[in-house]
């Protein structure tokens, strides 16, 4: 029991590193802010599903590969928000498409950061990741919203 409580704090908090912690956890809220805009809500169901699936494939590399952090989830999270905002472009009200396009920049600048502070394995995590939250969301159904209006 005491090794899966030494896995959970180790995961959520890089291992007691609180300057880590608090980056990855204002990178994640950035990420998943844009959600929370009335205009996404039509969406919430799977961004909800992709934040779900990211926390348990974050959760299993914690126990099965020692990893620690969070990164996996904001990475996902900002893949998705990709597709987001070419998907709906031309609908999406000028400040929202901002506010997912300054998220998405946060993040990989993020990954840039990290990229070049951490070893090569931290950067093909972050990027098979945010390529994850891309698949992930493909996956459950990224064309079923094509009558979504996100205007009104």
């Amino acid at each position: 029991m005491n090794d899966i409580i030494t896995t959970l704090f180790n995961g959520f908090t890089y291992g007691g590193d609180l300057k880590l912690s608090v980056l990855n956890y204002a990178l994640l809220v950035v990420a998943v802010l844009p959600f929370f805009l009335p205009m996404l809500q039509s969406i919430a169901k799977r961004w909800g599903i992709v934040l779900i699936v990211a926390v348990v494939v974050q959760a299993t590399f914690w126990f099965v590969l020692r990893a620690q952090g969070i990164s996996i989830i904001w990475n996902a999270i900002a893949g998705m928000l990709v597709l987001v905002v070419f998907r709906h472009r031309l609908s999406l009200l000028m400040k929202t498409k901002w506010m997912i396009v300054v998220s998405i920049a946060v993040v990989i600048l993020a990954d840039v950061y990290f990229g070049f502070t951490f070893p090569l394995i931290t950067t093909i995590a972050h990027g098979a990741a945010f390529l994850f939250g891309v698949i992930l969301y493909l996956m459950l159904g990224f064309r079923k919203d094509k009558s979504v209006s996100f205007t009104s």
